[in-house]
């Protein structure tokens, strides 16, 4: 079992999926690799990509929407094109990862900005998405992987996009439902690291 910061579940939904998506980005992939584009550039592409989808949340906020699509389909080329070309590696994934998180915060950070998300949830949603991955990560590598993790991308992003393109905004609601979610999972992860612990401390 590779260690990532995927629950169970998640690999199993996102398997397919990612294959199918793997396949559609084919054309992007291939040419990426002909221009010699090395995968960490897009990985790193989505910090400006971020900062993008930030100022257009007021002036257009459905170009911003659309902007934030284009971002997380750039997050799934870079690991694609890793594999393609053979460069893929534990520090590309470390950038990967990197990239990812910032990107995420800064959009979060970007939407407390604006008026669109309570500034003190804004700050918990950006400690506790890097530690739930991060702990997700160190679970797995040891044999630890969580049965389920509401990651943001179930609890958070269909209300981004509602507030986006709608301007009902229900993101504080979100947001409590998100980082109760990853407290909850980071909670498991830590009891099942420690007990894992304490039976090899007595074996």
């Amino acid at each position: 079992m590779g260690a990532d910061s995927y629950s169970g579940l998640e690999k199993l939904i996102l398997g397919p999926f990612r294959q199918g998506l793997r396949a559609a980005l084919w054309p992007a992939i291939w040419t990426l690799a002909k221009l010699g584009v090395p995968p960490n550039a897009v990985s790193l592409a989505q910090l400006p990509l971020g900062v993008g989808i930030v100022l257009l949340i007021e002036p257009a906020p459905r170009a911003a929407s659309a902007l934030f699509v284009f971002t997380l389909l750039v997050d799934g080329i870079d690991g694609a094109l890793a594999r393609h070309t053979g460069k893929a590696s534990d520090y590309g994934a470390l950038v990967d990862q990197v990239s990812d998180h910032v990107r995420e915060i800064t959009v979060v950070a970007g939407l407390a900005f604006v008026g669109g998300l309570n500034g003190g949830l804004a700050a918990l949603y950006g400690i506790a998405y890097p530690l739930l991955n991060f702990l997700l990560y160190l679970g797995a590598s040891r044999g630890v992987r969580a049965p389920l993790a509401l990651k943001t991308w179930l609890t958070f992003y269909p209300f981004l996009f509602l507030f986006l393109w709608t301007g009902t905004n229900w993101l504080d609601y979100a947001a409590i439902a998100s980082v109760t979610a990853m407290g909850l999972v980071s909670g498991w992860v830590l009891w099942q690291l420690s007990h894992r612990f304490e039976v090899s401390a007595r074996e």
